[in-house]
């Protein structure tokens, strides 16, 4: 059941209220109503609040996303299956049954397909289309997963309200890595574990030189992994290759 309680304006940093009459999050002060559509996915943006680096990869992402599923599938063919792959970096969140766990960039859900079913699961996307598309894969796998459209550079969620954060793949693109990442802090309770994966700069140099495929990667700053983009207040910080070389994995925990 989604939690009423852990939700904020992503503008002001104020606490919601759900309103049942006008059917999403308000903010009492403002008014400023965030909806719920028929589906039960909240809207906080929409791609036309996407600028710089995001928009772009936002329309690749919302054309991409209908052949995004069998893509996926046919990479992860390259190393043993899409479970195994997946659990080249999953392995690291160390989920447990009850906790509250926000995938950023949650794409078509795969992830959370890989991960104890016995945890409660929230998925934030910029991209409508791959909403979309996690929207069908959830009722299709009965995933215990709240969705809703959201900026990850600025979180709907209110201060240590989930027991694991996690981002794999998009980060490279965003145009504020390191609002993200400290917005995935803020939003992590005391000594919860975080993980950011994305492909290196071997990989996305392969990228760029596809047709469509490509068109994200090109024009962008070189790849490095965002360890130097992490707040104060972070501990146990590692770094893993994963897949030789085509990921790295960028694993730490929220101070107590």
């Amino acid at each position: 059941m989604i939690d009423f309680s852990i939700w904020q304006d992503p503008e002001t940093g104020e606490p919601l209220s759900f309103n049942r009459a006008r059917r999403g999050f308000e903010n009492p002060r403002t008014g400023q109503l965030y909806p719920a559509d028929s589906r039960g996915i909240l809207h906080f943006c929409g791609a036309e609040d996407a600028v710089g680096p995001d928009a772009a990869s936002t329309r690749f992402y919302d054309r991409f996303a209908p052949f995004y599923e069998g893509g996926q599938k046919l990479y992860y063919s390259l190393y043993g299956g899409e479970r195994k792959a997946r659990n080249d970096y999953l392995q690291y969140l160390h989920i447990h049954p009850g906790d509250r766990v926000l995938e950023v960039s949650v794409g078509t859900g795969a992830n959370i397909r890989c991960l104890p079913p016995e945890a409660d699961y929230y998925g934030i996307d910029l991209s409508a289309g791959q909403i979309e598309q996690c929207f069908l894969q959830k009722q299709r796998r009965r995933l215990p997963l709240h969705l809703c459209q959201a900026n990850a550079e600025a979180l709907p969620f209110r201060d240590e309200s989930f027991d694991a954060v996690f981002h794999v793949g998009g980060i490279n693109l965003f145009s504020d890595r390191e609002a993200a990442i400290r917005e995935m802090v803020r939003v992590a309770r005391p000594g919860a574990p975080l993980l950011i994966a994305d492909e290196t700069e071997r990989v996305a140099r392969r990228y760029q030189r596809l047709p469509f495929f490509g068109t994200p990667f090109r024009g962008r700053e070189e790849i490095v992994p965002p360890v130097d983009l992490l707040p104060p207040n972070v501990t146990d910080v590692a770094l893993a290759d994963v897949r030789r070389g085509s990921l790295y994995c960028l694993t730490f925990c929220k101070a107590l």
